[in-house]
Parts: structure tokens; sequence; C-alpha cells
């Protein structure tokens, strides 16, 4: 039984779209306006400076939500990003003094303000709205920030891409005819237009990582229990220790200071599933060495496309010139992770999704696979996938696709728990492997391609997820830092290479993935690396994160993003 039929589907989506026009149309007089060179003061502070200035009186939030808004209406207009126009009360939460006086902050379309939809990108969702604040928002307005917008999501938020029948298509504010990244694609793309500060988000496969990776800004996935979670909703509820929630910024600088101010905030007093543990600065200068790093050059997945390997070995490049030491990871085998995460995560079969579904809204193809596949009797994706390892040639370059797919179904209670069990077991090798080794961050690619052209998700499916979705599995800290652009020169595959032993030796799944990729239309857009940590340890992360700008910035490549 499907929430809404068609014609109410329809409906839903029309009546959404013309709020939201309406909105940009109420504030269009006040808003819709160029930036004059007060407002460019404004938005080229920090956040450090920008609350110092609004404590000290030197700066009033109206002020601020004045240039902020002008920037929120011109990037909508751009790329489709607002999901709703909070205006009116973004100022109810200020006072000087506070920890993010003045500091504007969106919110993605999972996040419950009361008297606004939460809608997941759903139709049904739509026009339903909240009743209370979740605890974040409760937080960050006790802590003086302006929560001035919503921002797009992509339907049930499992995509490469932001778009949805209730929104409609978010674009790349570098290319149009690229993904600005999903499900946090209306708030990285936001972000990357200074429309906002910060994001704050959710992340259960990479949706912290990928927008930013895509619209050259900065994210950073906590351990669960790092950050408040209560009233954040999720299309697949539950899912402890593999999703979170999490801010992004524009610069590195703003997303650092937010997150130390959020924790001195003690945010295990607005919501029970943080964790007690206060900020702990880290400062590798002072213990008298460097951190160590190990490298995930390919996750025995998908081989990163020439343009993201490019990034990811300027950033060990980089590091290296400057006394780090940086090894190849050697400890447990990513897919054994994953073939223990994607069950996991989709044990129900993908139902929590298609129960939200309406009759006729449309939803990428990346996720009527995964419907279709949790679908198919186990015996006849077990002969699929021995088909597979069997008469591929050469011998074994789709196997660790096989084992994928051979996992992907509805679990009863006990091999859910068997599942909980070897996961367990699991990240019990990876700490050990890390620990013994004296590692301090693992580094790789956030993503094998570069920003997703349009309708790209449908042929990719979601399983190149696997670079961000293996530190969700772990629940560790991970963040992106951008590095550097596609480059059609630099980047272009070889004419021959589907002639060579590399292709030869590419699963199905990577061909597919490949098929996509095109350096030239790409040229230009932004490409980033991931940084992961140990379990709580986000301040650490964040110092690594540092790291590696510090070292692109010294090596003479330091990432300029680009204004608009």
């Amino acid at each position: 039984m499907f929430p809404f039929t068609n014609s109410e589907h329809a409906a839903a989506c029309a009546r959404k779209k013309q709020a939201i026009a309406d909105l940009i149309t109420r504030y269009a007089s006040q808003y819709d306006a160029p930036v004059t060179q007060k407002d460019a003061e404004v938005l080229g502070l920090s956040l450090t400076e920008l609350t110092e200035r609004c404590t000290s009186g030197d700066l009033t939030p109206s002020a601020v939500l004045d240039a902020y808004c002008k920037k929120c209406l011109a990037a909508h207009a751009r790329t489709n990003c607002l999901a709703d126009l909070m205006f009116d009360s973004a100022l109810r939460g200020f006072a000087p003094g506070r920890a993010l006086s003045g500091v504007p902050v969106s919110l993605k379309d999972v996040v419950d303000v009361a008297g606004h939809d939460t809608t997941l990108g759903f139709s049904s969702r739509a026009h339903r709205p909240a009743t209370a604040d979740a605890p974040i928002v409760r937080l960050l307005r006790d802590a003086g920030a302006l929560l001035h917008v919503k921002t797009t999501v992509p339907t049930g938020l499992l995509s490469f891409e932001c778009t949805s029948d209730l929104f409609g298509e978010t674009t790349n504010p570098y290319n149009p005819k690229f993904s600005p990244g999903a499900s946090t694609g209306g708030g990285a793309a936001l972000l990357a237009q200074g429309g906002s500060m910060i994001e704050i988000a959710t992340d259960i496969g990479g949706s912290v990582r990928y927008p930013p990776a895509y619209c050259g800004v900065y994210g950073m996935k906590a351990s669960s229990g790092r950050f408040p979670t209560l009233g954040l909703q999720s299309c697949a509820p539950g899912l402890d220790r593999i999703q979170t929630a999490s801010p992004l910024a524009k610069t590195l600088d703003d997303l650092q200071a937010f997150w130390e101010r959020i924790v001195r905030m003690k945010p295990w007093e607005y919501d029970h599933t943080c964790v007690p543990i206060p900020w702990r600065s880290v400062d590798f200068v002072s213990e008298g060495r460097k951190p160590k790093w190990a490298v995930i050059w390919n996750d025995g997945l998908y081989t990163p496309t020439p343009a993201c390997r490019r990034a990811l070995q300027l950033a060990v490049d980089a590091l290296r010139d400057q006394g780090h030491e940086v090894i190849d990871f050697d400890g447990p085998n990513p897919i054994g992770c994953l073939t223990i995460g994607f069950p996991l995560a989709f044990a129900d079969g993908g139902q929590s999704v298609a129960a939200s579904l309406s009759s006729g809204e449309r939803i990428n193809g990346a996720v009527k696979t995964l419907l279709l596949a949790a679908k198919l009797p186990l015996i006849l994706k077990r002969f699929v996938a021995n088909c597979l390892r069997w008469f591929s040639s050469p011998s074994g370059r789709n196997d660790a696709y096989a084992s994928l797919l051979e996992c992907l179904h509805p679990c009863t209670i006990s091999e859910e728990r068997a599942l909980a069990v070897r996961l367990e077991e699991y990240r019990g090798r990876w700490t050990q492997y890390m620990t013994e080794q004296g590692i301090d961050f693992v580094l790789t690619v956030p993503h094998s391609l570069p920003p997703m052209p349009r309708g790209g998700t449908d042929i990719a499916t979601l399983l190149p997820a696997s670079y961000c979705f293996l530190f969700n599995i772990l629940d560790l800290p991970a963040g992106v830092v951008p590095t550097t652009f596609v480059d059609k020169d630099l980047d272009r595959l070889p004419s021959d290479f589907k002639e060579n032993e590399t292709w030869a030796h590419f699963s199905d799944a990577e061909r597919d993935l490949y098929s996509l990729y095109d350096a030239s239309a790409m040229h230009g857009l932004p490409l980033a690396v991931q940084i992961a940590g140990k379990r709580f340890e986000e301040e650490k992360v964040l110092e690594g994160m540092q790291a590696v700008k510090q070292a692109l910035k010294i090596a003479g490549i330091p990432f300029v993003q680009r204004e608009f």
C-alpha cells in the first residue's frame, strides 16, 4: 500500500514547490540584490571573527543575515539547493557572548524544526511539520546561531545525486551537468556558494563526505555518539554505530572551530545518545612527532579513476615531503568489512525506504536495483554470483562483486545477530592493526569517480560508496579535504585503455563506473582525499585534515575555492 496515490503525490510535490517559490518571492524585495561591500566584508569573516564581532557589538546579527540571505537566494537560483526558508525565525536564538553568536547554520532536510517539514525527499512527508525541535536545534539556538534555511536531499537519501520529485534536481555549482553529491547535496552546494557557514547533516554511507568532496568544501563524519542525532530523521532508522550526524563547513578552520564549540556546549546534556567526552586539543608538534599514515590505494572493489588517483598521490607526496611517514595499507581486507556492512545496512531488504514511496514517485535506478536484488530468491542470487565467478574472463575479476551480490538479502534475526558478531570481530582486527603499526590515520579517496554526471547513479549503483561506507561500518571518524581539480590533460585515460591489462581485469561493476568517466567533461570539478582516524578521536582527525591542507600549501598546490 502506497502512502499516496499518483494524483496525491503529484499534488504534494506541486504544493511544496509552490511553497518554496512563494517564500522566495516574499523575500526577493529584501534579499534578491547584489552583495554590497559591507556584505562582502561579513561574508569574508571566519567563524571565530564573526562571533567576536557579534559579541562586541561591532556587527549585528541582522547584518549577518542580510549578507547570507542574499547569497542563499542567488545560490538557489543557480543550483536549486533550498528546501525551506526560515529567515523570519533565524534571529530567535541570537544573543551576544555565546559560543556561536551570529553564525549562519543551514540544516539538511532531515533535521526536525518545529513548524517546518522534515521530508527526506518523500512527498508523503511533505506538509506534515515537525512538532518539536531536534536537540541539536535547541543547542544551536542556545549557542546563538542563526538557523536560516533547510537544504535539499534526494528521494529517500540513498543516491550520489540530489534529485527528487519533491524538490527537483540540485546541481553542482561548478558545473550544472554534474551532481553536488548526496544526500547532503543541497547543503554542500549552498556552502560552496557562500550561503551558509555551517551545514548540519547526517551520514549513513558518505553523505558528510561525498557532497563536500564534489563541491570543494569540508566535512567530517563523527563516530556515533559524538554529535547529537535525536530528531534527525533517517531512511533506515535503527542503524546504530553506522549512521551518524555531523557538520560541514566552507573552510576547514570554521569546521574545526564549530566542532570545538559544539563539544564545549556539552551536547550530552541535550541528547542522551551523546557520549560525555570533553574537547581534547591535539598538537603533534608539542608531542615531538608527525603522524603516521597508511594509504588505501584500491579497496578491492573499485579502482580509482586517474583524477581521483592523482588527487590522492598529490596528498601522499606532499605529506612525505614534510617528513610524514606514509605506508601502504596492508591491514584487514576492506571487502571483508563491506560484505558484513551492506547486508547489515539493508537487513530489511530496503523496506524502510520503499514504505515511504508514493505511487508514481521516482527514485534512482541504484535504489531500484537494490530493492530488486533484495527481493530475488537467495538461491537465484547465489546462482548469478557463481556464474560471475565461474564464467568471467580472466578468472577472478568479478569475485568481489559476486560476494556483495549474494550477501544482499533480507536477514532473519539470527542472521543479523551473526553479522553483528562478525562486525565486532572485524573492527577488532582493524583496531589491532592500527595500534600495532602505530598508524594515526588512513588516507584514501572518498570515491573512485569525480563528481557524478547527471543520471550516473543509475549506472554506477550504490556500490561505489565503498570507500566512504567502510568507515561507517567501522564507526570511525573520517573527513574530506579538497586537494585539486580535474584536469582534462593530466587525467585523461589512454586511448588504448580498453585494450590493456588493467581493463581486462576490471570487474563488470568497475567497467560500468569507468563508462561515466570523462576527464574533458569533468575538467575543473573539485577532487578530494579522505582521512580516517580512530574511534572518538575527532579532534585528531581534524588535525590530520589540517596537516594535509598545510602540506599541499607548502608544496605550492593549495586548493583555492571558486567564488560564486
